[in-house]
């Protein structure tokens, strides 16, 4: 069975950042679960690209909400992407495979290893 490569885009209206090519069975796992804020952004999270680019790997995650559907992970900031801004979405399940959902599920801390990257600007 070939695995479904991740992607992380924008939403059509540009006011969400969409996470797809999960397997419906995680993204199933994910829709029953009750991850709370953290769990969500030590998975998948997006962050502001500061002036200083060196100082791109200590900012905080972006605060929203997180949505689970049939397709995607779909994350909503409670702040509008501000126009002239750059951010960026990572992604640290790297290719998670189902026997692997047990990470997520046990809230363990994904950063420092590996993960996709998306930069966006507005």
């Amino acid at each position: 069975m070939k695995k479904q490569e991740v992607d992380i885009r924008l939403s059509k209206d540009s006011q969400s950042v969409c996470l797809t090519g999960l397997e419906y069975a995680i993204l199933h796992d994910l829709k029953t679960d009750t991850l709370n804020t953290e769990a969500w952004q030590s998975l998948f999270a997006v962050y502001r690209i500061p002036a200083d680019t060196d100082m791109k790997d200590l900012q905080k995650p972006q605060p929203g909400n997180y949505i689970v559907t049939d397709t995607s992970i779909v994350f909503k900031p409670d702040t509008a992407f501000a126009k002239h801004q750059s951010y960026f979405a990572h992604f640290y399940g790297g290719p998670l495979a189902a026997g692997k959902l047990e990470l997520v599920q046990a809230k363990t801390k994904l950063e420092g290893q590996h993960y996709k990257e998306v930069v966006f600007n507005f």
